[in-house]
């Protein structure tokens, strides 16, 4: 397959495929999804290279009657392979009486949204052109500093698409690509080991290698000599980009979502309409913006993405459903159908069965720069830069975290101070976006699924 015939080849397929499945048994809804990535990955790790290119391919479908429901998958895209998948999905049913009384049926035709941008120079990216990318930002990083010691770095390429047809008149395809280089770096002295990382991602350009390697070294080296904070206490913690991404998406990601919402079992349930974070905070999930990566035309059961606010102002607006949630929530679906867990859910994402998730998250910038956070800072508090572990493994119901960060920063009396040992950070999800003390300018697109700056958050426990 090639990108420009993409569209209408997994559309030829999924069209075949259905009209098979329909003549299995007029009595039986079908819906098929169709799947196809080519991608190249070339990494060089300790300075051993690696590289692989191919695709992944594959089918799945899914025969309701009634509400029941069968479900089957097959790989490699063919309409050989939709047939096979339509009969086991269909002995399914008749073997296993199990029924869903959520289950309303398939997705009826909404039509189709806007694509994402494409690069033609991403679509010629070859494995040399990714190997010689990784070794420019290696050689970047071992220049910064010769305590710059252990040092990898990983390019991509990617392109692909998939289709949804189903037997409500659903016919409907997108498509899309993506590339990326990230760094790796271990700044080592006597016993010391500190990490760290930076990456550049994009559809509409080719990803820009320089400077990759020297911030990720340069952030390593400079957590050496970490200070003990020996301390126990509330104070302002600083979330830049990365550790901030990671916080929604493990908190308003999760809660405004899907089942949690009809379950009841989130607590933003029954908020539509209240004021639940700063006024500082507005948060959109936008399926269709251009140049991010979660962009299609299509979710993954056929219906158009959109642009969705969840927060607007501090105020919830909406919750994001597919349109099985949302007709059990007396709603219609948001465009939010997704399989494999979000954006970057998996390398099979045929393999999983739909679920209502979130396309792209976009946080409103504010107007204050890092370095005017740092300084608006009276007293003391935490920065917080890469992974905190532990992030995710929260409760949605109540909102309780407790992470470490590896790599944090004391700040006091407005200056950045240096890099301290290890820290807990402990609290409730929904409480700090409440005590959103700030908003950063510093908007960037993390490979997550979410584009997002700085948010300062207080009352956080801090335990170092």
């Amino acid at each position: 397959m090639n990108f420009d015939d993409l569209k209408d080849e997994l559309l030829s397929v999924t069209d075949t495929g259905l009209e098979y499945a329909k003549s299995l048994d007029t009595t039986t809804e079908f819906e098929v999804y169709v799947y196809y990535k080519n991608k190249i990955v070339a990494q060089i790790s300790q300075g051993v290279v690696s590289a692989k290119a191919g695709a992944v391919a594959g089918t799945a479908v899914r025969a309701a009657q009634g509400k029941q429901i069968g479900f089957a998958v097959a790989s490699g895209v063919s309409a050989d392979r939709i047939k096979i998948a339509a009969k086991e999905a269909l002995s399914i049913i008749r073997s296993v009486k199990v029924e869903d009384d959520r289950f309303q049926g398939f997705a009826d035709p909404k039509g189709s949204g806007k694509e994402g941008a494409y690069h033609d120079d991403i679509l010629s990216l070859g494995t040399d052109d990714l190997i010689k990318s990784c070794q420019s930002v290696i050689i970047e990083a071992t220049e910064v500093d010769e305590r710059a010691k252990v040092v990898s770095s990983q390019a991509k390429a990617e392109w692909g698409g998939y289709a949804v047809g189903n037997t409500r008149g659903i016919l409907e395809a997108t498509r899309g690509c993506a590339n990326s280089i990230e760094c790796s770096v271990y700044a080592i002295e006597n016993e010391e080991r500190r990490g760290s990382s930076d990456f550049d991602i994009a559809r509409d350009r080719l990803y820009n290698p320089e400077g990759v390697g020297k911030t990720a070294a340069e952030f390593a080296v400079g957590m050496l000599g970490a200070k003990k904070l020996d301390l126990t206490t509330k104070m302002p913690t600083i979330w830049t980009p990365m550790p901030a991404g990671l916080y929604i998406l493990s908190s308003l990601a999760q809660s405004a979502v899907g089942r949690p919402v009809v379950d009841g079992e989130s607590p933003l349930c029954d908020r539509i309409g209240d004021l639940i974070a700063s006024k500082d905070l507005t948060v959109i999930d936008d399926g269709q913006n251009p140049k991010t990566v979660g962009t299609q035309a299509i979710d993954a059961e056929g219906l158009p993405q959109k642009r969705n606010p969840i927060i607007e102002k501090g105020i919830l607006k909406n919750f994001l459903f597919d349109s099985y949630f949302g007709r059990a929530f007396d709603l219609e679906s948001t465009g939010n159908c997704s399989r494999g867990g979000g954006v970057f859910g998996g390398e099979t994402p045929y393999e999983s069965r739909p679920s209502a998730a979130t396309m792209w998250l976009d946080v409103e910038a504010g107007k204050k720069s890092l370095e005017d956070i740092i300084s608006s800072i009276d007293e003391k508090a935490i920065l917080v830069r890469d992974f905190p572990l532990g992030i995710s493994h929260s409760s949605i119901a109540t909102g309780e975290f407790s992470c470490v960060a590896g790599s944090a920063y004391l700040v006091e009396n407005g200056e950045l101070k240096g890099s301290v040992e290890p820290v807990s950070i402990a609290g409730n999800y929904y409480e700090g976006f409440k005590n959103l003390l700030d908003v950063g300018s510093d908007k960037l697109t993390i490979p997550y699924g979410i584009s997002l700056p700085t948010l300062v958050m207080d009352g956080f426990s801090v335990v170092g």
